[in-house]
């Protein structure tokens, strides 16, 4: 008799892993007949290659492992991105701290300009003190000028009644000419 045993893998109510049950089906043929029925019927083939099934902890390391490299290159990918755009944002902003940087230093440049200005200005200009010195000195020389021109008239006038006396006239008024 022909016998064959077969593993099955069946779920048992109560069970989170499946169990293996044995099997054992009998044939009633013989074998030298299944082997002769067999070759007319189909050509010559080879024997299949057994496949070698993955185990339950082989599955497991060659799944975490599949896992973690993809996590790994999302994550490195993801890592990549943010470090192109934190980069990107450091640029820009040293690139606009250039530009103010440039700012500020045209406005000290100015400023100090203004400040060599007045600085001259100071130099060059009068105090409130000095005005007040230039006023009074200014009225002095006002004053003087008024009396020396009323001695001078006084004189011109004396001189007029010495010419009027010496050629006889008689006038006892100063004339006036313009």
């Amino acid at each position: 008799m022909f016998a064959r045993r077969f593993l099955i893998s069946r779920p048992i109510a109560g069970l989170a892993r499946p169990t293996a049950v044995a099997c054992r089906f009998e044939s009633t043929v013989k074998v030298g007949d299944v082997a002769s029925t067999l070759a007319s019927s189909r050509p010559p083939q080879q024997a299949p290659k057994k496949k070698r099934p993955i185990g339950g902890f082989r599955g497991g390391v060659v799944g975490f492992l599949l896992g973690v490299t993809t996590a790994g290159a999302f994550g490195f990918v993801y890592l990549i991105e943010e470090y192109q755009k934190a980069t990107g944002l450091v640029l820009s902003s040293v690139d606009e701290l250039e530009k103010s940087s440039l700012k500020v230093k045209e406005y000290v440049r100015k400023i100090e300009a203004v400040e060599s200005d007045l600085a001259k200005l100071r130099a060059n200009s009068a105090t409130s003190q000095q005005l007040a010195q230039l006023k009074a000195d200014w009225r002095k020389q006002s004053d003087i000028l008024a009396r020396d021109h009323l001695e001078l008239k006084a004189h011109v006038w004396e001189i007029e009644q010495d010419v009027d006396s010496a050629l006889g006239r008689t006038s006892s008024q100063p004339t006036l000419k313009n």
